[in-house]
């Protein structure tokens, strides 16, 4: 089971970091031409790769007979427990969840830092719906809190009056209103899960600026006369001293995203129609990203049925492999491997189907036991083997001692 967990995170973050590629070659110029929220949509495609990587595949070939293997003396020749397939598999799942369990932790606690630098959270007098913090300078922005609410500065009032007041309120409000805050959450858990994968966070940080941008961009369309105020309001709203994870505001980031922003506010509001191509555009790239990766994940392979074998694995060979926990417990058991074949015989690119359903490890066992079968290039039946897909049962028999 180890083996077949770190094989479906592998493919994931695989997928994941390749929609996240095309996003970022893709979202400047969709953003241009369509708009900031076909831009900002682009970001369901990473997501969708991951999920699609994840999706189990309608093709599978064909198994072979059951092979049963009997290690008997032979494991006393086992390698030591520690350096067993099945013990580094589960070695490595421990270390992805304690990195996932750190990154969760260091995201809480600058949460919990950023709320307690904001000071005490009261209701404004004249709005309930808007907290007003302690702090000065920073904001507003939208700030979970337990759940997402408005806060802003203890200056909000001096700073913020008539049409700008209501300016960048609008902006927050449409961060409310579209879930954003909950969206950002989200991709926190994403990159927990993913901490280990710098694509993921790079993704994090562009999709806030798109975010940001698509807000931008709907409150110009209701407000188109006023671009110019709203440019200099958005100017003295962005210092924030650090990124909240959950919440939303303008990641700082450079001077370049700031002036691609203020680019954006001189742009006109595009037409109805452009608009809605550009959201079918995203919506359309999207599901093409996560059908492509479906479909390399599934892509039909010839499926041998007639192999000839050359070379297996030998008694020797099952027993230097066999669990140690398995071997301690006279556990016997099963796994079923998939695995691509090379022109020369070789398999390639195996994955775990199932196993026995312990904590032993015999899918782990069986990927470590694959390069040691070997075909002949062509099969009984004279069908050449390359680029050939193999389902192999593979049965362990308790060493005997």
């Amino acid at each position: 089971m180890s083996a077949a967990v770190l094989s479906g995170l592998a493919g994931a973050n695989l997928a994941l970091a390749g929609g996240v590629l095309a996003v970022m070659a893709l979202r400047g110029p969709v953003r241009r031409r369509f708009g900031a929220l076909p831009a900002y949509l682009l970001w369901l495609t990473p997501p969708l790769c991951a999920l699609a990587a994840l999706a189990p595949t309608p093709i599978e070939a064909t198994p072979l007979a059951p092979i049963l293997i009997t290690a008997g003396k032979a494991a006393r020749a086992a390698v030591p427990p520690v350096l067993a397939t099945s013990t580094v598999a589960q070695l490595v799942l421990a270390l992805w969840a304690l990195g996932a369990l750190v990154a969760a932790t260091a995201f809480l606690v600058r949460q919990v830092r950023f709320t307690r630098s904001l000071g005490s959270l009261r209701p404004h007098p004249a709005d309930p719906r808007l907290l007003i913090g302690q702090h000065v300078g920073a904001g507003p922005m939208v700030l979970a809190s337990p759940w997402p609410r408005i806060v802003a500065p203890a200056d909000f009032d001096a700073r913020f009056q008539g049409e700008a007041r209501d300016l960048v309120l609008a902006h927050e409000r449409v961060h409310l209103a579209r879930g954003d805050a909950q969206i950002n959450a989200l991709v926190v858990a994403l990159q927990c899960l993913c901490w280990f994968n710098p694509l993921v966070h790079l993704g994090a940080h562009r999709l806030r600026l798109d975010q940001e941008m698509a807000c931008d961009e709907a409150v110009l369309a209701r407000h188109p006369e006023a671009r110019r105020l709203y440019a200099e309001t958005l100017l003295d709203t962005l210092l924030a001293p650090r990124v909240v994870p959950f919440g939303c505001h303008w990641p700082a980031g450079g001077a370049h995203p700031l002036k691609e922003r203020l680019i954006m506010l001189n742009i006109p509001t595009r037409s109805p129609a452009r608009r809605a191509t550009g959201l079918a555009l995203a919506a359309l790239v999207g599901l093409a990203g996560a059908g492509a990766v479906w479909a390399a994940e599934a892509r039909p392979a010839p499926v041998i049925t007639k192999p000839n074998w050359i070379a297996k694995p030998t008694a020797q060979d099952m027993a230097r492999f066999y669990p140690a926990t398995a071997v301690a417990a006279k556990a016997e058991g099963f796994a079923v491997i998939d695995c691509r074949v090379t022109a020369a015989g070789q398999l390639t690119a195996c994955k775990v189907l199932r196993e026995s359903a312990d904590a032993h490890g015999f899918g782990a066992a069986a990927l470590q036991v694959a390069p040691l079968f070997q075909m002949s290039p062509q099969t009984i039946d004279g069908k050449p083997v390359n680029g050939g897909q193999v389902t192999i049962p593979i049965r362990f028999s308790v060493p005997q001692t």
